[in-house]
């Protein structure tokens, strides 16, 4: 769509779009992380997403990456059908910029405390309690 002056109308939705893809992903990564740690079964239900992925298993002399390949292949998921759903839909639209970077480096900065054990143990842990997982 061109404005008054001939120019493209650029939209803030598609950079929202972009944005909280990210931010979504990387929520994923930091969520699949600790499932992966409570127990055995679970680290291997996450890395199962992964074995695709070279250095997923093995031992050769750079080792296995193990579950981490399961957590960036579900964080890679996330990202690219959140972002393509989110383009879809709010491609035409004019969001708050000013109001979405607030929400997304609050969002990143809880995420990134999130990965801070002493932080997140507790929390993960009493989630854990609650649907019986030891």
């Amino acid at each position: 769509m061109q404005n008054e002056s001939g120019a493209q109308k650029l939209y803030s939705g598609p950079l929202v779009a972009a944005s909280l893809s990210l931010l979504l992903a990387f929520l994923t990564l930091m969520v699949s992380h600790h499932i992966s740690r409570l127990t055995k079964e679970l680290d291997k239900m996450v890395h199962a997403y992964g074995h695709w992925i070279p250095g997923s298993t093995g031992s050769g002399p750079d080792g296995s990456i193990g579950s981490y390949s399961g957590k960036e292949t579900l964080a890679l998921g996330v990202w690219l059908a959140s972002w393509l759903i989110f383009h879809f839909l709010w491609r035409k639209q004019d969001l708050s910029v000013r109001a979405w970077t607030r929400f997304f480096v609050t969002g990143l900065v809880l995420i990134t405390l999130g990965f801070f054990h002493p932080l997140s143990d507790p929390i993960v842990l009493f989630i854990a309690g609650m649907f019986g997982i030891h």
